[in-house]
């Protein structure tokens, strides 16, 4: 109806611009041109009493032409009226489908959660729920309304929890969450409650039974116990195994005569007692993935020196650590490369009637990068020693192949007052790593 309006519109302008054209055209035809000077201007003093006096025409052209104007104009602007109109209601036609699409999928969401949803107003009384496809509902829900948990349930605790958690999302505090049971309606059930601000004076709450998650989560807590019991038992066991077989080199020992041969055993005791100190630390702890370093060190030096103990000579050691822990990776190789370098000042620092130190000491510098220092302060290493190149035996090679084990570095030092000083660095565990 309103294109045909429109269109009406359009065309009596045009027919009335028609018009005005062939009255122009039949006065035009009727004025006579001449190249003779212009007459004065005609003073029109009679009354109009014919169509053919000018004065006629001319009207009729100049009120033809502003019809037909006025025609096209409001014909123009009644179609870019509609076309504007046309493309508005599109807009609002696919924001409302948008609107639409977003409550149904908001809804289907909602509905999908294994909660209950409630309102409650600032006294804490329910003041609107949300019903889900899973029914868990103890209560109608519709007798819960302009009622507080106490009137509903008869739980004194329960009502004082759920007010102070309305309290607080009302006063911007945040999500509230608190567990509770309902000894009257479900006795071996726990709950789960989510209190956030909704609105002015209203809060919203999210209310899931979490009996099954905890149970589950008991299981595990119960599994790790066991694996963490088991873990203890086997490092117990290795402990002991290893222990027993440094008593029987010991035993051993004892039956010796040749010094060289008996030191021999000495040291292969001390390298068992470097492993076996870490499974007896692991077992004593409760992180199964790393020791504390100076109770370690601490331990392994005091086997050290009551091994290696002479009547004709006075020996301390000294183990400084800050609160390092060990990772498992690093431990054994670590303790022995320790057991290695004490064992060889122990062997060859000090000779008989000598007195002095041998030092430990374990820290962290500032990359995470772990430092160890061994040291002693009697005879030192020969001028020309080099443990890069195999000086030193056995030990030295052990050493090597250990500091390589770990990917550190090692340099060797004589201190001012004399001796050695040994300084491995151990870069950060791997997992430790950026």
């Amino acid at each position: 109806m309103k294109s045909r309006t429109r269109k009406l519109i359009i065309i009596t302008g045009v027919l009335l611009a028609l018009l005005a054209v062939h009255y122009a055209g039949g006065t035009f035809s009727r004025m006579h041109f001449t190249t003779e000077p212009l007459q004065p201007e005609i003073q029109y003093t009679q009354p109009i009493t014919s169509l053919n006096d000018p004065r006629v025409t001319s009207v009729i052209i100049l009120f033809a032409i502003l019809a037909g104007s006025a025609a096209i104009s409001s014909g123009v602007s009644a179609w870019l009226l509609q076309r504007r109109i046309i493309e508005q209601h599109k807009e609002l036609e696919t924001a409302s489908a948008r609107i639409q699409t977003m409550d149904a999928n908001q809804d289907a969401v909602l509905r999908a959660l294994p909660d209950l949803i409630f309102t409650y107003d600032a006294e804490a009384r329910f003041s609107g729920y949300m019903t889900s496809d899973v029914d868990n509902f103890a209560i109608p829900p519709e007798l819960f309304m302009n009622r507080n948990c106490y009137e509903v349930f008869g739980e004194k605790a329960y009502h004082e929890k759920t007010l102070q958690a309305v309290t607080r999302a009302l006063a911007g505090e945040g999500i509230q969450v608190f567990e509770y049971e309902l000894p009257s309606i479900a006795p071996d059930r726990l709950f789960e409650a989510r209190f956030v601000r909704l609105e002015e004076g209203k809060a919203l709450s999210m209310i899931r039974d979490i009996t099954e998650r905890r149970k589950i989560e008991q299981m595990k807590d119960a599994s790790i116990r066991e694996k963490e019991s088991l873990l203890k038992e086997i490092h117990h066991r290795v402990k002991n195994n290893l222990q027993i077989v440094s008593s029987l080199l010991s035993m051993q020992s004892s039956k010796v005569r040749d010094e060289y041969d008996k030191e021999l055993f000495i040291e292969s005791q001390g390298r068992i007692r470097a492993m076996s100190a870490v499974h007896d630390q692991l077992y004593r702890s409760r992180d199964f993935a790393s020791i504390p370093a100076a109770e370690y060190l601490s331990d392994l030096m005091t086997g050290l020196e009551s091994s290696w103990a002479r009547a004709d000579r006075r020996l301390c050691v000294s183990v400084k650590a800050d609160d390092t822990a060990l990772e498992l990776e690093q431990a054994v190789p670590m303790g022995l490369i320790v057991n290695e370098l004490a064992t060889n000042a122990f062997k060859y620092a000090f000779g008989p009637g000598d007195s002095g130190t041998i030092s430990v000491t374990l820290c962290h510098v500032d990359d995470g990068t772990m430092s160890l220092v061994v040291s002693d302060d009697g005879h030192g290493f020969p001028q020309d020693f080099d443990a890069a190149k195999g000086d030193g035996g056995m030990g030295f090679t052990i050493i090597n192949a250990l500091v390589e084990q770990i990917g550190g570095t090692m340099r060797m030092a004589i201190p001012d007052a004399g001796g050695s000083e040994i300084t491995i660095l151990v870069p950060p565990a791997k997992k430790n790593q950026p």
